[in-house]
Order: C-alpha cells, then structure tokens, then sequence
C-alpha cells in the first residue's frame, strides 16, 4: 500500500502538472492554429457565427473598425437596407452608407477617422439605423455575468454582440478596438472575436476572465470603461 509520504508527494506531482498545463495555455488561441481547429469544429449549429460569416466586413481603414463592426452586423440583420450607388440597385450597408444625415449629428465620418467611436455613440449611430442597441460597460460585469450574458447572446436568439475592448489587454498589439462576437465554446470558456482589422490578425478565441479586463478598460476619449453593445431588432 502506498504511504501517506508517497501520497503527498503524487499528490504534488499532480497538482505541478496541472499548474504547468494551466500556465501553458495561450492567452488567445487563433482560427487557424492547432487549437482554434478544434475550438471551430465544435462550434455549435446556433453560434451567431453562422449567421455573421458571410457578410463579415474588413475595415477600410485603420479607425474604422466601429463601423466595419456595425455593418457586419447591419447586413446580418433582417431589417430595411440602404442602397449604396457603387451597389445600386442591391442594399447593402457599407462602411460609406452607415454615416446617413441623422448618423452625422452623432458623429461625423472625419470624427470617426481622427479618433474612432465610443460606446455611446455605437448605440447612437445604431438606433439611427432602425435596431435597438442596448450599452453594457464592462466594469459593470464580472466574469460570472459576463458568460451568462454572452451564453445567451451568442446563440440564435436575435441578439448580437459588438465588443469594445483594448488589445494590449488581450495580449495583442495596438490599443482600443471594436469587433464582433461570434460563438462561446463552454468547454474551454473562451468567446470567439471576429476581428475586423483582419489585415492584422486572425479571429481569436478569448478567454471570459481575459474579454472582461479588456472591456474593463477605460477608454481615454469618453473617460469610460469599454464594453459590450447588444444589437436587437
């Protein structure tokens, strides 16, 4: 029979393997790596993914990542679309068509040039498109509610969930962002980030503890936390 010293110290061994596993985990897993193949092929059939993919916009620019963001979502939506003429007749958002006149009393295309958009004026702009665009802050939620919120979000409910985070915070390069949530994986607990500047980088997969420090943020334009906007009929 093994001894309580033999035991205790199997136990030790254990608990070590188990640390150093934890602490070989990636901060972020991308789509095409090993790990991002496993995390994709079990996405689940109602992840907003599926419904995102095909209209999933790159933005034109390196500050317009709010409004590449906005239109991927737009186009993915059941609701009236305007007609851009370099598509007409199809309607189509485009990251030109998003700045109607009731958009640019909110916030004018060389505003959102120069220094990008906050959180308040995404769900401003939004409404003026005709959806209703709910802000969360992201000091405002813990981990816990976090996955609740976006467990539900995330699938084929109606919802879809624009995130403002900041990427040095996740452990990329560059500062504060706007992409697109598209799937949570419960097993690993990470959300899957469709990001717009895909010049730059791959969709990533986060982990929920990691997403809320990086929405938890303060953005120095507004003087708020970044954070989440839920985008609804």
């Amino acid at each position: 029979m093994m001894g309580k010293f033999s035991r205790a110290i199997l136990l030790i061994v254990l608990m070590a393997a188990s640390l150093a596993a934890q602490a070989a985990e990636p901060a972020v897993i991308y789509w095409n790596s090993d790990a991002g193949r496993i995390l994709r092929a079990r996405m689940p059939p109602d992840a907003d993914y599926w419904q995102l993919s095909p209209w999933f916009a790159e933005q034109i620019n390196q500050t317009y990542c709010s409004v590449a963001s906005a239109i991927t979502v737009l186009n993915a939506m059941p609701i009236k679309k305007p007609v851009d003429p370099v598509y007409a007749p199809n309607a189509y958002f485009t990251q030109s068509n998003y700045f109607t006149p009731e958009v640019v009393k909110v916030i004018t295309p060389q505003t959102v040039l120069a220094q990008g958009m906050t959180r308040d004026e995404m769900v401003q702009t939004l409404v003026r498109q005709g959806v209703k665009a709910v802000s969360i802050a992201g000091d405002s939620v813990d981990d816990k509610a976090l996955r609740t919120l976006l467990q539900k979000a995330l699938g084929d409910d109606g919802q879809f969930v624009l995130v403002n985070y900041l990427r040095t915070a996740v452990g990329q390069e560059g500062g504060g962002h706007w992409s697109v949530l598209a799937a949570y994986d419960a097993e690993s607990d990470r959300v899957l980030i469709l990001d717009v500047a895909k010049y730059m980088y791959a969709p990533v997969w986060v982990g929920i503890d990691t997403l809320q420090k990086a929405i938890a943020t303060v953005d120095t334009t507004s003087n708020k936390a970044r954070g989440l906007v839920i985008v609804t009929e």
